[in-house]
């Protein structure tokens, strides 16, 4: 598939997606990061935090899986659906952003509070790193 998208849309090299395309992928996603930011936010104060959170979290589960499993028979319809997921996962992440550091404040007690919410921050970076040697050793 990779060949055929590289003659079709004149990407750089194989194995890589033409930068209009790889901009909209990442794009469709911080879009949704932005809208699921304000949605959980306020869904979280009506129905509860925790309650909440367990919401994001299935939705970026499933969704993660979604877009792994993207389909389609043309690569325009594959890119197509896995935009749609990733708009859908950003949405998770983005309820995920308020909600853990929210969480995690009113949770810890008021000496250890400030290492906490750094620490949930922090995990970010250690999943990214975490993820790259995962698909290295895969």
């Amino acid at each position: 598939m990779h060949l055929m998208w590289q003659r079709r849309n004149g990407s750089p090299k194989p194995g890589t997606l033409p930068p209009n395309v790889a901009a909209a992928v990442n794009g469709v996603a911080f879009c949704g990061t932005i809208v699921g930011q304000l949605f959980f936010g306020w869904l979280g104060d009506k129905l509860g935090r925790k309650k909440v959170y367990g919401m994001t979290l299935m939705v970026m589960v499933i969704c993660s899986v979604a877009s792994g499993l993207s389909f389609g028979h043309e690569p325009k319809a594959v890119m197509s659906t896995l935009c749609f997921f990733r708009f859908w996962l950003g949405f998770g992440i983005g309820g995920d952003y308020p909600l853990s550091a929210t969480i995690m404040s009113e949770y810890a007690n008021k000496k250890t509070r400030g290492a906490f919410i750094a620490a949930v921050f922090a995990m970010q970076g250690f999943g990214i790193m975490a993820g790259g040697i995962f698909a290295i050793i895969i």
